[in-house]
């Protein structure tokens, strides 16, 4: 049987569900989305405790209320006031949404961007290895919201402006730069641990599909196993083995709900050696069975 790829909650998908692509709260194109408002919006996409791989990469603005999501194994909460910048292929859960969350969002594609390098959404954020999460002060809010609100009213001209949109958006990055990097001559440096340990679960996002050593992660980081294992703990309170668990988890329940491949093939996918011990395995990390995943979510 031929393998699919697990949907990806991207631009594409929301084609294939037949979504309105242009209304008052949304503007959605191949490469480029735009979500003005969450108010008013019923969502479709999102269940509470279920995984979801994105597609491109995202700037959210949180207007008001709160939104507590876990995004590649670290949780989060996002209030009001904040920015945020989500890096593509990221994989993001949602915990928790306060009744009167308010957000704007961008979804975009690395190729809509009027960059040089199109590898990386974050190209101009060296010190940021995952995402970009800052606290606006207020005068920063006002600023940012104008973009959003100019960006907005642009799209709603008849024409797609689209070299428009696209410097726009990269001003607007180039903005959060800046305040980014204003908020490093204030804000508390990482000390040595924690830099590794973010180092870590970029890694750990990239590589648990395949690797479950602890010495491969130690090798890619040139330290002792000893040592990585002391600082992981010493700055999560968890494991490495905790960490690489919950990733594998992570990959098992989008590929369970998300792809039309049976349990023997998520078991080799995910390189266990065979599908007793990943049903085992699953059973001990989540209390249910994977059939019993995909019948309750």
């Amino acid at each position: 049987m031929e393998k699919k790829e697990p949907v990806e909650l991207g631009l594409k998908l929301l084609g294939e569900l037949k979504i309105v692509r242009h209304n008052e709260f949304r503007f959605i194109t191949s490469d480029f989305g735009f979500v003005n408002s969450f108010v008013k919006m019923e969502s479709q996409l999102f269940t509470f405790d279920q995984p979801y791989r994105i597609k491109e990469g995202r700037i959210v603005f949180i207007k008001q209320g709160s939104l507590q999501a876990r995004i590649n194994l670290i949780e989060y909460t996002l209030k009001s006031g904040t920015i945020s910048l989500i890096t593509p292929n990221s994989i993001i859960q949602a915990i928790n949404i306060s009744p009167d969350l308010e957000m704007k969002m961008m979804a975009i594609d690395n190729n809509f961007l009027p960059f040089t390098s199109k590898d990386d959404f974050l190209i101009h954020f060296p010190q940021y290895p995952n995402n970009v999460l800052l606290t606006l002060p207020p005068q920063e809010q006002t600023r940012i919201e104008s973009y959003f609100t100019l960006i907005w009213n642009i799209l709603q001209e008849t024409t797609f402006r689209r070299e428009v949109i696209q410097h726009l958006v990269a001003s607007l990055l180039y903005n959060i730069e800046c305040i980014a990097s204003n908020t490093r001559t204030t804000a508390k440096h990482l000390t040595h641990q924690e830099h590794i340990f973010q180092r870590f679960i970029s890694l750990v996002n990239t590589h648990s599909k395949k690797e479950r050593n602890v010495s491969f992660y130690a090798d890619k980081l040139c330290l002792t196993s000893r040592y990585l294992n002391t600082v992981i703990r010493q700055t999560s309170q968890q494991t490495i083995m905790d960490w690489i668990n919950q990733s594998i988890i992570q990959e098992a329940k989008i590929l369970l709900k998300h792809s039309d491949l049976l349990v023997y093939q998520i078991s080799d996918e995910l390189n266990f050696p065979n599908p007793s011990f990943f049903c085992k395995f699953f059973k001990r990390m989540t209390g249910m069975t994977p059939q019993d995943y995909q019948k309750k979510y």
